[in-house]
């Protein structure tokens, strides 16, 4: 399936800041592969064992052990006509450090098997492991979407209601951050709540990244602190509206 649409809503975002950026530094970019039924991928785990071809994957459908079969992964491939896999001028590792910048994971980092036209969303590993014990099937992870919006990076967000600043990402109360390490812009925005700082509702920040940690998506801030945006199935941030 070639349907960026039937991808998690938060790899949706990222792929299309990355095509715009693969846009900016000349790269004529498509896409490829998206979310594959577990039948897709037996068919082509079966290509060079039990059917003609070469292998070009060790994933069983399955078991669920391809990212593709998650909605979390995306292959692209060349579109300017030199060669869908033409790697000659470094094609695939400039897209791929693009796509680093904007949150993705790529596949031309792995050690084997090392896939350059693969991207996606690194909260849960290099693997669906992490995923198959929490959800056990794509199925139940992905009725899970609904709950989660999709949140636009570099975009400014409201908060809905008070959260203690993170270092980073997740509710570890070792991560909590003390009010007096402010800046004097963000102890306006923070109450002093048992020497920790809390963002109060109705502040704004400016939206840099997000990761997922569990079923809670995290934001990080332009000052590099991190707030909850989805936490305990309840969104903590909407759009600022202009």
């Amino acid at each position: 399936m070639r349907e960026v649409s039937a991808l998690h809503p938060r790899l949706q975002e990222k792929i299309r800041i990355w095509q715009e950026q693969c846009r900016k530094n000349g790269l004529k970019i498509g896409i490829g592969e998206c979310l594959r039924t577990a039948a897709e991928q037996d068919a082509l785990y079966a290509q060079g064992r039990t059917k003609p071809g070469s292998i070009v994957t060790n994933a069983k459908g399955s078991t669920y052990s391809s990212q593709h079969q998650w909605g979390v992964a995306v292959d692209f491939y060349r579109n300017d006509g030199k060669g869908a896999y033409n790697q000659a001028d470094g094609f695939f590792d400039k897209a791929g450090a693009l796509a680093k910048t904007v949150g993705l994971g790529w596949g031309g980092d792995w050690k084997s098997p090392v896939d350059k036209p693969h991207l996606y969303l690194p909260d849960w590993g290099s693997t669906p492991a992490v995923l198959k014990k929490q959800y056990q099937t794509p199925e139940n992870f992905m009725k899970t979407w609904k709950s989660q919006p999709a949140f636009a990076t570099n975009q400014t967000y409201v908060a809905t209601a008070p959260c203690y600043l993170r270092v980073s990402a997740g509710a570890k109360s070792t991560n909590t951050v003390l009010y007096g390490t402010l800046s004097r812009t963000l102890k306006k925005k923070c109450k002093n709540k048992q020497g920790f700082a809390v963002f109060k509702k109705k502040q704004t920040f400016r939206l840099m990244k997000t990761k997922q940690v569990g079923n809670n998506i995290w934001g990080r801030m332009k000052s590099g602190y991190w707030v909850p945006l989805v936490y305990q199935e309840k969104t903590r941030a909407v759009l600022q509206k202009k």
